[in-house]
């Protein structure tokens, strides 16, 4: 854009202080030629300091350069907003591209991904957010129609939670290492695609066909001890299974994968089927690693931006997203937990959503029993539920638990007559039942 433009579009914007004040988000002085850079600069720092634009007198005595002022109409307005959009766009690239050389000698690739990404994202705010009084009738319809929150496929947690998880939203669940975080995600993904919902589980652990013959178990009940003399039986069964499921896709990818690199397979996977899945399985949280450099001491650092990034994904996708994590040594043989036991930072708890913990000692395995301890949610009252599961073993499934017994309606009777010597004593042990 030539200097003459620039200057133009910079008349415009100390003309109408509030469309600065929409567009003063992406405007950066070194966007401009240099002569007028400092001007740029001086005008938001006024803005920020007095909320309005300098007059054309005070940016002339600072800078010596004099721009003019207009009664800008309603289609200069629009005029501006596209021009500085495009303009401010278009020199973040150049920015980013001039950048990237030094950023590459030093070995700083994250960095370069993110400069692009941020610049190919400057755009205006074009959403101003939900006029709530006059949209009472609309928004509820809309919530009837498009409820973002999907049954978690046990009942108890579900009743805990107010109906499920929801899109855009961030589930973690953790456990002692072999204490469930894989088989739980596994098992939310079962349920997920057993209800027509489309899921993709990335493993930065256990290969593909590990993760596939654990979904090949909870279809047939058909181990990894056994699984060779029941080929035919598990295709048969997986197929007819097929028909009424969602869509599975499991990928391994490798540990120290960033969010940027889950972004770039959700286009890649876009970009092959036409789709994106509804359901996001990160298995798990502790082995990816932020966007940017961050130290290894800082494991509360880390383990945020990691957490932050993660569920940026989901919001930005309209997806459910659920990862997990370790608990530290403390939790081992704990019969209760806290937010103290969860390994690396806390942090990650901090953006979650909602985050239970899994209890399930030796004994418990042994008897088929494991439990979920909610510990947060931000959408219900379930926090401090402690929800009792059932492990089914063979076929690597969890469980609502059965419920306590039969319950049995009380059959109506005739009163008997208590003049009979009997009648005292049959009603004396109906009582006692």
């Amino acid at each position: 854009m030539d200097s003459k433009k620039q200057k133009l579009l910079i008349e415009y914007l100390i003309s109408s202080p509030d469309t600065f004040a929409l567009c003063q988000t992406i405007v950066e002085d070194t966007y401009f030629d240099p002569e007028f850079r400092n001007s740029v600069k001086y005008i938001k720092q006024y803005y920020e300091d007095y909320s309005t634009t300098p007059k054309t007198r005070q940016i002339e005595a600072e800078y010596g350069i004099h721009f003019e002022k207009y009664d800008i109409q309603p289609d200069e307005i629009k005029y501006l907003c596209a021009e500085i959009e495009t303009f401010c766009k278009h020199a973040a690239i150049r920015k980013a591209i001039l950048a990237s050389p030094a950023l590459e000698d030093k070995g700083k690739f994250e960095e370069i991904s993110t400069l692009f990404k941020e610049a190919v994202t400057v755009s205006l705010t074009k959403d101003l957010g939900l006029q709530y009084f006059s949209t009472v009738e609309d928004r509820l319809e809309r919530m009837l129609n498009e409820d973002p929150t999907s049954p978690t496929g046990w009942t108890d947690v579900d009743a805990a939670l107010f109906g499920g998880i929801s899109r855009k939203e961030l589930l973690l669940v953790s456990a002692n290492s072999g204490g469930g975080k894989s088989i739980t995600l596994a098992n939310l993904a079962f349920n997920f695609i057993n209800t027509g919902l489309n899921v993709l589980y990335i493993s930065l652990e256990l290969s593909e066909d590990v993760v596939a013959q654990r979904f090949d178990t909870m279809f047939t009940g058909i181990g990894r001890r056994d699984w060779r003399e029941h080929t035919d039986e598990i295709t048969k069964s997986i197929s007819l299974a097929a028909d009424e499921s969602g869509r599975l896709d499991i990928v391994q990818m490798s540990a120290a994968t960033t969010s940027n690199d889950i972004r770039a397979f959700l286009k890649e996977f876009y970009l092959k089927y036409g789709f994106e899945p509804d359901l996001l399985v990160v298995d798990y949280l502790d082995n990816m690693e932020p966007n940017e450099a961050v130290s290894a001491d800082n494991v509360f650092e880390k383990d945020k931006r990691s957490s932050e990034q993660l569920r940026q994904i989901a919001v930005d996708h309209n997806m459910f997203t659920a990862t997990a994590s370790q608990l530290n040594r403390s939790a081992i043989g704990a019969t209760s937990h806290d937010h103290s036991q969860i390994a690396g930072g806390i942090s990650k708890i901090n953006v979650s959503d909602v985050y239970w913990s899994i209890i399930m000692t030796d004994e418990n395995r042994a008897m088929g029993t494991m439990f979920f301890h909610i510990q947060k949610t931000r959408n219900s009252d379930g926090v401090g539920k402690t929800i009792k599961m059932r492990w089914d073993n063979k076929h690597l499934r969890i469980l609502d638990e059965p419920g306590e017994g039969l319950k049995f309606k009380a059959k109506e009777h005739k009163e008997l007559s208590k003049s009979t010597d009997d009648g005292n004593k049959l009603l004396s042990m109906l009582g006692d039942i």
